[in-house]
């Protein structure tokens, strides 16, 4: 693997980012083996629990992009919208409107910056994958990744797709022992081996910049 720049690099997410494991926050989170994997020169975990793309709290996206200064970093990765699906009401034109201006927002402070899109894990509420699952807005959740995969196109942002890039991550066959909870929050072991598939994400996309 070509050695990466050390640059900053901000995660912006939801309890997956911040490391939550259904109980408590893990010290042993995909950020802290991230930084195992790549010489960043600093990762700033802006990962908050229960955090969405349409809330308006110090939780949600809009104010982790208003409360944070996009021109101190290189990189921003963007893991949000589980939440979205399981306890918010907004339909997905909201969900996908939101996340284009907060992405438009990022690029006006820091047009260099490279922005990646992380897709959300495959969530296991009531013992099955909830794919072609309704949320709350009456919405699937293979609905919510095809929006949020289109608007991460539109704004020509690269996506990580677990359910291409790593399809037996988290399965019908195993989520019971790679979730904590057994239906959302990865145990310690877990987070690592997606924070490998996450660093060669990254390192795949810095080295198509570089000259």
């Amino acid at each position: 693997m070509k050695p990466i720049n050390e640059d900053n690099i901000i995660l912006l997410g939801d309890s997956l980012t911040r490391g939550f494991d259904g109980e408590k926050d893990l010290v042993y989170n995909w950020p802290y083996y991230l930084g195992q994997f790549l010489p960043f020169k600093s990762i700033t975990n802006a990962g908050q629990n229960a955090g969405t793309i349409t809330g308006n709290c110090e939780l949600d996206l809009t104010y982790q992009i208003d409360h944070h200064n996009f021109k101190n970093y290189e990189l921003a990765t963007i893991f949000y919208g589980t939440n979205d699906f399981a306890h918010r009401y907004e339909t997905l034109e909201v969900v996908g409107r939101m996340l284009d201006q907060n992405i438009k927002q990022i690029k006006a402070e820091n047009p260099s910056i490279m922005i990646l899109g992380i897709l959300p894990l495959n969530r296991f509420d009531g013992g099955s994958d909830n794919y072609n699952m309704e949320g709350l807005a009456h919405y699937t959740f293979g609905q919510l990744l095809n929006c949020l995969i289109k608007v991460y196109h539109q704004n020509d942002i690269n996506v990580l797709n677990w359910r291409k890039v790593a399809p037996t991550l988290v399965d019908n066959s195993n989520y019971q022992t790679r979730l904590n909870d057994h239906r959302l929050h990865p145990n310690s072991s877990t987070y690592k081996i997606m924070a490998r598939i996450i660093a060669e994400f990254i390192q795949k996309n810095v080295n198509q910049k570089e000259p």
